[in-house]
């Protein structure tokens, strides 16, 4: 499974060195009750719950497009993204237990992922009534309804939403995200470095901050207002 996956990699090389880095490690003996095949073998990966949430939400895109992969054409990726999400779920809770992961940092991955689902009400159900919303080179919106206002204008357009996250960091409430924000528009990826502040008050957000090359946006949007090969 780790050497299909890292077909779906090639565009993140970041996610697809651990586990390269696991397939060159050595095997762990197999318990009993073990579901694999004969064949299969059990390898220990260096992620953090971060970018195993990152390969989690690829292979779903990936699923969600009809892509295959080599030796999966014919019965399609659905095992990989079952696989891959327990997978995800065992980081985090073993991340919660030991302290690694905090409330915090867990709320703010629950509103990524629900970007990348292009889920709107699930994405509003992660602020507090009165949040505010700050894209730093345009207006802040303050409210639940102004914050749904201004995610439908780029949201409501896309095809296809996948953010990566890159860096992740948090600190009393605070978050600290470095990512890449892709939309997908007229067939076209258009492709965002962002750097967000989220702040996280009684298990909610209540002000989110990103900070982008304004420039770099509307050259990247711009790109997406004719269909591929038009």
């Amino acid at each position: 499974m780790l050497e299909q996956t890292l077909e779906l990699l090639a565009e993140r090389p970041d996610l697809a060195a651990p586990l390269r880095a696991g397939l060159a490690g050595t095997s762990l003996a197999k318990p009993p009750g073990h579901k694999g095949g004969a064949a299969t073998d059990m390898l220990v990966l260096d992620l953090d719950a971060a970018a195993a949430l990152a390969i989690v939400e690829r292979v779903e895109q990936a699923v969600a497009q009809g892509v295959e992969t080599s030796r999966t054409q014919g019965r399609g990726l659905g095992g990989f993204r079952e696989a891959w999400r327990e997978y995800s779920d065992f980081i985090n809770q073993q991340q919660r237990r030991t302290g690694q992961m905090s409330e915090a940092r867990d709320l703010v991955l629950e509103l990524i992922d629900a970007f990348n689902r292009i889920d709107l009400d699930a994405v509003i159900d992660c602020f507090t009534e009165d949040a505010v919303y700050h894209n730093i080179p345009m207006e802040a919106a303050q409210g639940k309804a102004a914050i749904r206002g201004v995610l439908t204008g780029f949201m409501g357009d896309s095809e296809a939403v996948q953010w990566d996250v890159l860096n992740i960091a948090d600190e009393g409430g605070t978050v600290l995200t470095e990512r890449l924000d892709k939309f997908k528009m007229n067939g076209v990826w258009a492709a965002v470095p962002v750097m967000g502040v989220f702040e996280v008050s009684g298990g909610k957000i209540a002000a989110w901050r990103d900070y982008f090359d304004m420039g770099q946006v509307q050259a990247q949007f711009a790109a997406t207002a004719q269909p591929a090969g038009g």
